[in-house]
Order: C-alpha cells, then sequence, then structure tokens
C-alpha cells in the first residue's frame, strides 16, 4: 500500500493530477483497478498538501452484478457511493468492433455525472499496461500514435479527466487488491477475454517474456513523450 501511495503522489507531482479544492469522481467499475484506486485516493486525502474531496460513481449498463459489496466497500472509504445504471447494449450489438464505442458512451455518461455531482474531474483507473496496450491497439488498428494522458482537460464542459495509476504496473495493482481483500466483479463484458485489447495485453506479455524488461523501456519512452 505504502509503495502505491508513493507511486501515487509521485505522480501527482510529476503531472499535476490534483489541485487544492478539486472534487474528484471516481468511475467504479468494480474491477481491481478502479477498487484500488478508491483506496489509494481515500488514503492520499490524509497527507495531499492540496485538500480534495471524493465521489464515487458506478455506471451499470444492465450487467447482471451486484453492487451491494460495493457500496459498502465505499461507505468504509468514506466516499459517498451513487450507482447510475443506463441501458446502451442495443446499440452495441449492432457494432462489430463493440469496444470503442462502449468506452466512448461509459466516459460520456460518466462525465455528466461529475458536471452534476458538482465535480471538476474525473479519475479512472488506467494503469501502465493499459496505456501501452492502446497505444499498440493505435498504431496497429489504426495506423496513428495515440497514449493515454495523465490528465486531459475536456473540450465540452469544466471536467478534467485524471489518471493517477498510469505508471502502475497491472501486477503491482492486483496483488494490492488480493491484499487487501477488496470486492472484485467478474468483469460482465460478454466479449471479455476476446478483445483486441486482450490481444495486445498477449501480445506484451510474449514481448517482455521474449525480451525481459522491454515494457520498463516501453514505459519509459512513453514517459518521456509525455
Amino acid at each position: 500500500m505504502q509503495r502505491l501511495l508513493g507511486e501515487l503522489r509521485k505522480a501527482d507531482q510529476a503531472y499535476g493530477l490534483i489541485q487544492p479544492g478539486d472534487r474528484i469522481m471516481i468511475g467504479v467499475s468494480g474491477g481491481k483497478d478502479s477498487l484500488v484506486l478508491c483506496a489509494l485516493l481515500s488514503a492520499y486525502r490524509r497527507f495531499c498538501p492540496a485538500p480534495f474531496s471524493l465521489e464515487s460513481v458506478c455506471l451499470k449498463i444492465g450487467e447482471p452484478f451486484d453492487t451491494q459489496q460495493i457500496a459498502a466497500y465505499m461507505h468504509q472509504l468514506d466516499i459517498p457511493f451513487t450507482l447510475v445504471e443506463e441501458d446502451f447494449l442495443p446499440l452495441l450489438q449492432k457494432e462489430k468492433s463493440p469496444c470503442s464505442l462502449c468506452a466512448r458512451l461509459r466516459r460520456g455518461i460518466l462525465l455528466k455525472k461529475a458536471e452534476e455531482l458538482g465535480c471538476n474531474k474525473l479519475a479512472l483507473g488506467h494503469h501502465r499496461d493499459d496505456v501501452m496496450e492502446t497505444y499498440l491497439m493505435s498504431t496497429v488498428f489504426e495506423g496513428r500514435f495515440y497514449a493515454l494522458s495523465p490528465i486531459r482537460q475536456m473540450e465540452k464542459g469544466n471536467i478534467a479527466v485524471i489518471r493517477p495509476l498510469i505508471d502502475m504496473k497491472e501486477g503491482s495493482i492486483a496483488a494490492l487488491a488480493q491484499r487487501l481483500q477488496l470486492p472484485v466483479m467478474k468483469n460482465p463484458c460478454p466479449v471479455d477475454g476476446q478483445t483486441k485489447r486482450q490481444e495486445m495485453k498477449d501480445t506484451l506479455r510474449a514481448l517482455e517474456q521474449r525480451f525481459p524488461g522491454a515494457l520498463d523501456h516501453f514505459q519509459s519512452a512513453l514517459q518521456r513523450e509525455r
């Protein structure tokens, strides 16, 4: 916990993620990444030089999962919890590759809710591995170089998206989630494990096995680009 808190503080200082008086809404999916993000930001409030407050929102789009455990954990962390239920599954079923549309719709709903709650920032649980996977996907499938950024001011509204876990390894996040016995929910996505992102994840894993240390070098290159 302390090591990852140190990494969060380092990211905050490097990228200017949190400013005094920020009201930060955390997008909670029920997965390990967003739950660890909640745990870390809750703890970070106690010693962050810039006072900030937190909200949490879980977006449910008709998936058959129970959010009671997530709500109870948010109460334990003293983070107000809101459940938002939407149903855009019919739109996704018409898409050959629905992941990109799903991500955009989710982000749009979360941004709108952040404004309704009076928040000026939306915190998402993307980590180092997500950044690399996204970069590879944009290169291989779209012919462009695109990487998730630590902080991005949205063009519409007054909301900035921040990614406090952006330099953390997925393995470290998973280990902390297990150590804290977080109420991690199984991903309800019907194509979980069969996506282009999963293919990129497998590719990166094979690359690291073939060339140990390659992912650390990949991360360093992306950090220099920032």
